[in-house]
């Protein structure tokens, strides 16, 4: 349940330069052993008995298991044609349906079969309320106007006729949580609601112990690059690629969405693409360092990852984050990325080590 693409979990760590490949750029070399990182990060401070104030971790509480178990029995839920009738707000209802612009049907505009929540405010403003009050059956024209700031340009304040047919009204079907539902989970050594409520509990518990261990690697790195002195790392490779990965992201969200690049910079981010590229810089700018320190850091502790133990760790990252097999896993991530994550990672656990943690008090 828990277990995660390995390659997220680097970039969660704040080791995203352990994984950039082919960046093509001057000082373009992702293998951190191969960079002159003397020129980059010209001192660092202490990093033993660093004084580190954290979050308390969270304890679980029989309400929050109850959470997650109806989050996991709403994604069972079922849907079950009904003999209703008459639309009403909340019904779920099975159309078919066509979208013409001056008589002509528009691209994306008709679909059949398609299972509407009434009030979802899925489609455009007077489609849902237009069905309301039909029946089961009846074939209904709906005049509207898609909105001036709608996706589309070529449909944006467009008048538009949808023809949809009310093929069926379906009701909502949610499993009861008993032995049975358990066991179709087919969750090892879980087989009835005790021990399943026993199993969420721990994974809950591991997640907040992850997010606490996470915290204090944070804070402890935020620290590391605070207290260092650095030259300019903006022509290395690994920030430039950053920036323009981030970049890429964000056009593949518009595109898979069908919204524009300042939509998603704007729901993201909260502000205009001028500030995203600020912000965007500035994260690079983090990661980086935080991953040049950490390498300076294990050069002067002589911090390495021998053959046997990479091999070792390898196999076994390759098994706990659900990869077929290791040569599976080396596709996804290359030998040497994954030494680089490996040093920083046994880095960052060294600092730990010996820092001073303290909680912050509860509010």
């Amino acid at each position: 349940m828990k277990k995660r693409n390995l390659c997220a979990v680097m970039v969660t760590a704040g080791l995203v330069a352990a994984i950039l490949t082919g960046c093509g750029y001057d000082n373009s070399s992702n293998d951190l052993s191969k960079i002159d990182v003397d020129k980059y990060v010209l001192s660092i401070g202490e990093y033993d008995n660093l004084n580190i104030e954290v979050e308390p971790k969270e304890a679980i509480t029989d309400e929050q298991v109850q959470q997650y178990i109806d989050y996991i029995m709403s994604s069972r839920v079922t849907y079950e044609q009904t003999d209703k009738k008459e639309v009403e707000t909340g019904d779920r209802v099975n159309i078919d349906y066509v979208g013409t612009k001056d008589g002509v049907a528009f691209d994306g505009g008709t679909a059949q079969g398609y299972d509407l929540l009434i009030g979802s405010g899925t489609f455009i403003p007077g489609f849902e309320d237009g069905l309301i009050g039909h029946n089961v059956g009846e074939e209904v024209a709906l005049n509207l106007t898609f909105p001036e700031q709608y996706q589309s340009a070529e449909l944006a304040g467009q008048d538009v006729v949808f023809d949809v047919t009310i093929n069926y009204i379906s009701e909502e079907i949610t499993p009861n949580l008993d032995d049975e539902f358990v066991k179709s989970l087919s969750l090892e050594g879980v087989s009835n609601v005790d021990e399943y409520r026993a199993f969420i509990r721990k994974d809950l518990e591991e997640s907040a112990v992850d997010t606490y261990e996470a915290a204090k690697r944070d804070a402890a790195q935020e620290i590391l690059v605070s207290q260092a002195q650095f030259g300019d790392i903006t022509s290395l490779g690994l920030y430039q690629f950053y920036v323009d990965e981030v970049k890429k992201q964000t056009e593949t969200l518009a595109k898979n969405y069908g919204v524009t690049i300042d939509d998603v910079v704007n729901s993201l981010y909260g502000s205009d693409y001028s500030k995203y590229e600020e912000q965007v810089a500035q994260d690079a700018e983090n990661i980086v360092k935080a991953a040049l320190v950490c390498e300076k850091i294990a050069r002067k502790e002589k911090i390495k990852i021998g053959k046997k133990d990479l091999e070792t760790r390898m196999a076994k990252d390759a098994e706990d984050y659900g990869y077929a097999s290791v040569e599976e896993f080396k596709k996804q991530v290359p030998e040497a990325d994954y030494r680089n994550y490996l040093i920083q990672s046994d880095v960052m656990d060294r600092v730990i080590s010996t820092a001073n943690i303290t909680e912050k008090a509860a509010e």
